[in-house]
């Protein structure tokens, strides 16, 4: 009994989409970084040495981060009046060309990686720079920091600027090499990570699918997310029946973990292609209403047909790396759709909060939730300055996602060891 150890709070967890649990007053158990119980009492001989008391305060899984663009750090809240493509021309190519630059590149994901903590973001998928060493820079700070994420080299060869595109061969080649180099480490997993069709020629993305099957290597992108671009895509690649075939064709969608930000615009077709387990659709509310995409995810619609969603905060696209944040902009932004479209009640807080938890953390091995056998990832959450002592526990959850903000989370764990950040 001496190497577990017993963590006290009100602890909360989604049991599934439309169940939040909770046990107030209690202990979770963790041995060796996973979780064995969670206790309303603790056996009389259990050492109090290994009793971590956060009585009074929210023990809560770590967020899931499932879309965000880590050399966009810099961007966030630039060219919020652009549209989608004219706003990766303007600010987007240049910026992420700069990632070239090694010192540059570990400069600004130091950062970015310090963020993502701050916010209590313990799980993420991210997009990286074409660049390779720079994309190696971010798997390794992300490795030392125990975070559990997905994250490769991006690919583009196609309808970009001279100065931020790829040879096709070339691009494949490195793509396929970093999977190789980075195959080792325990909790992040190197991706094939296409930038969207309209960027990628119908080359790349089979030779990419043939390095995913090959590696088994989970699969990262954008599909349906707004108008200007669905309609380029059509014109491009006039043979396929929609976006979403595009993918699925070159082994893109679906045969690996596949994750697709946006997911907008979806017909039947695609959705039926989208109900396959190893899909899974991000809704990205901030920067579908920053960027303007021209509609927002029926995310309600989604849930009931079972596809699996998750939440993203898509910087630069959107503006804050906080989940807590993007779980409110959820629920509202199903509160403005509902407005037009009733056929679909709201997102509330139990379905928006297990898509940035136990959903979004569904590929990375038992992480997002408190059940038995989970990793002990888990942020401790003090409400102190958020006035009021007669609230439940799940009034003073939605209150924090609503109102509160990293200065809220005072202790995060990854594997059950205390991970420290630069405030």
């Amino acid at each position: 009994m001496t190497n577990k150890k017993a963590y006290k709070g009100n602890v909360i967890y989604s049991k599934d989409k439309d169940t939040l649990i909770v046990y107030d007053n209690s202990y979770v158990i963790v041995q060796d970084g996973r979780i064995v119980d969670i206790l309303k009492d603790l056996q009389p001989d259990f050492p109090n040495e290994n009793v971590i008391n956060y009585e009074g305060k929210l023990i809560i899984p770590g967020f899931c981060d499932m879309h965000v663009h880590a050399p966009q750090f810099l961007q966030m809240g630039i060219g919020m009046d652009k549209e989608l493509l004219d706003w990766l021309d303007t600010y987007t190519y240049p910026n992420e060309a700069k990632f070239k630059n090694i010192e540059h590149a570990n400069e600004v994901y130091s950062q970015f990686v310090n963020e993502l903590l701050r916010h209590g973001t313990l799980h993420v998928n991210c997009f990286p720079s074409i660049h390779y060493e720079a994309s190696s820079i971010l798997f390794k700070l992300l490795e030392n920091k125990g975070v559990y994420a997905f994250t490769g080299k991006l690919n583009m060869d196609q309808n970009s600027p001279d100065f931020y595109i790829e040879d096709t061969n070339k691009s494949i080649e490195d793509t396929e090499k970093f999977i190789i180099e980075h195959k080792k480490s325990k909790n992040v997993t190197a991706s094939i990570v296409p930038r969207f069709a309209i960027t990628c020629s119908e080359e790349l993305l089979n030779g990419l699918g043939n390095v995913s099957l090959k590696y088994n290597a989970p699969v990262h992108s954008h599909m349906c997310e707004a108008v200007n671009e669905m309609k380029i895509c059509k014109e491009l690649f006039p043979n396929y029946k929609n976006g979403a075939e595009i993918f699925n064709q070159n082994n893109l969608l679906g045969k690996t973990p596949t994750i697709m930000a946006h997911c907008i615009f979806m017909d039947d077709d695609v959705l039926e292609l989208m109900k396959n387990p190893n899909c899974m659709a991000v809704h990205c509310p901030d920067a579908t209403s920053n960027v303007n995409a021209g509609g927002i995810m029926p995310v309600k619609k989604l849930l009931d047909l079972g596809i699996n969603l998750a939440i993203g905060s898509d910087v630069g696209g959107g503006t804050s790396l906080s989940i807590p944040r993007m779980i409110a902009t959820t629920i509202q932004h199903s509160k403005i759709r509902n407005m037009f479209d009733n056929q679909y009640e709201a997102v509330n807080l139990q379905e928006a909060f297990f898509m940035a938890t136990r959903s979004g953390g569904r590929y990375f091995n038992k992480v997002g939730a408190f059940d038995k056998g989970y990793h002990f990832n888990a942020l401790i959450i003090d409400d102190f300055n958020m006035y009021g002592d007669n609230y439940s526990s799940l009034e003073r959850l939605e209150r924090f996602c609503y109102s509160g903000d990293d200065r809220n989370i005072i202790k995060r764990y990854i594997d059950g060891n205390e991970i420290e950040i630069k405030i």
